[in-house]
């Protein structure tokens, strides 16, 4: 009943907002690519491994993110799709302490004190699709689809032959509305759009690995049959692997484009002897390979998209680098440790079709710009207490003659955000994922 009363007057929204403005993108996509690095994006452009992130280029302007530290997905992201600053928002870090004896629980949708700008978007009659981003979980109610993060658990035990019910499903709310759930798993076990067996040695990966490979790819299925089935206005799903196989698997990275390519292994740790070339060969190219997988899932949107009206927007929440040998660095929850390599500052910003000029931006935009940006490009005012702006020359001259950048005084109505997280039986196998990355003891 709920559902249905939030969608019927979701759809009065959308009926009072008259014919659409044939000025403005008929759809805005934002695909984010997590860890995506620029200076790995660049190593593989130049050998011509990302013709798809070229497309999207030459249709518009690239751009270095700049985030600042501590450097969480969590808290990046929130400020990427809220506007503004974690200070904000609320989101700082993976978990907080709820109880007398400080438990760490992971965080969760209710503790973020802004609306996102899927909110926004579809308030304003625009219908969006959301696709396993962090801290979505529980699902709010959402002018269109929501697969939230806790969409398939993070486990070993995950198999594309889950069906509801499964004792895990008891958490709830891990999409919106409820029954897309039965969509979502028969398009991941269907592997339309991309297999498992594609992945080069995919055989060969660690339980964990393979496991986010899969979890991975049953998103992306899921995200392209409901883009296909729902053509939401605004889409916007998540790529996760760019990160986890780089925490794992760097050094092979590097010892393999190094040897392939030219490089330097400085600053990394020297192993007592090199690894083994059956070794390298087989996992040194799999961080690359990710990025593979993001440039073949651009190319599924780009063939979707009218580049001469939409606009695709591209987004990475921070880099990941090698470090010099003694940095210490904030790797969560308190916790500072030297690291050979972990998440860089700098991750990158494509934006392509129609509303935005083509070149490179001069200055690095902030997490908190994208809303902005998303806002301008729908025709939509920003929030004037928004942390986030639209970067100096980022749109063409000739659209924000049509569309000038407006602003309200806030597009919050209520005040949000709760103290504590939700906890959930999920909570433990979210934790042991972290532990797995480092953030968490």
């Amino acid at each position: 009943m709920r559902e249905a009363l939030v969608l019927v007057l979701l759809a009065f929204a959308a009926a009072g907002c008259g014919a659409p403005d044939r000025s403005l993108p008929e759809r805005i996509i934002v695909f984010g690519v997590d860890a995506a690095d620029p200076e790995v994006v660049a190593a593989l452009r130049a050998r011509g491994e990302l013709p798809n992130f070229d497309r999207l280029l030459e249709a518009g302007f690239a751009a270095d993110l700049l985030a600042d530290e501590p450097l969480f997905s969590p808290r990046i992201w929130t400020s990427i799709f809220t506007g503004f600053r974690p200070e904000a928002h609320g989101i700082e870090s993976f978990t907080l302490p709820v109880g007398p004896e400080g438990k760490r629980v992971p965080v969760t949708s209710n503790l973020i004190r802004r609306r996102t700008v899927w909110d926004i978007l579809g308030e304003s009659g625009i219908t969006v699709g959301v696709v396993g981003h962090w801290v979505t979980w529980p699902a709010r109610p959402v002018n269109g689809f929501l697969l939230t993060n806790y969409t398939w658990p993070p486990t070993e035990e995950y198999e594309k032959e889950w069906s509801p019910g499964a004792d895990w499903d008891t958490i709830g709310m891990r999409t919106f509305p409820e029954g897309i759930a039965r969509e979502a798993v028969d398009a991941a076990r269907e592997e339309r759009f991309f297999k498992t067996a594609d992945f080069p040695n995919a055989d060969r990966l660690d339980p964990a690995l393979r496991h986010y490979l899969e979890k991975d790819l049953a998103y992306l299925n899921a995200a392209f049959a409901l883009f296909d089935e729902r053509k939401p206005r605004f889409f916007t799903f998540y790529l996760e692997a760019t990160d986890f196989f780089p925490h794992k698997l760097w050094m092979f990275h590097r010892y393999y484009e190094t040897e392939r390519f030219g490089g330097s292994m400085e600053g990394l740790p020297a192993p007592p002897a090199p690894p083994p070339r059956a070794v390298v060969d087989t996992f040194g190219p799999m961080v690359a390979e990710t990025y593979r997988l993001a440039d073949r899932a651009l190319g599924l949107v780009l063939d979707r998209v009218d580049l001469e009206r939409d606009a695709v927007l591209l987004v990475s929440d921070h880099g990941f680098r090698t470090y010099p040998p003694g940095t210490v660095l904030h790797v969560g929850d308190e916790r500072w440790t030297e690291m050979p390599f972990w998440h860089g500052e700098r991750g990158i910003l494509f934006a392509g079709g129609g509303p935005f000029r083509k070149g490179t931006l001069e200055a690095p935009v902030r997490p908190e710009d994208v809303t902005a940006i998303v806002l301008a490009a729908a025709g939509l005012p920003l929030g004037a207490d928004m942390d986030g702006t639209v970067p100096e020359g980022a749109f063409r001259a000739d659209f924000l003659r049509d569309h000038p950048v407006r602003f309200v005084e806030s597009w919050e109505k209520s005040v949000l955000g709760d103290e504590a997280p939700i906890e959930s039986p999920f909570d433990e196998r979210m934790l042991e994922k972290l532990r797995s990355l480092g953030y968490v003891h």
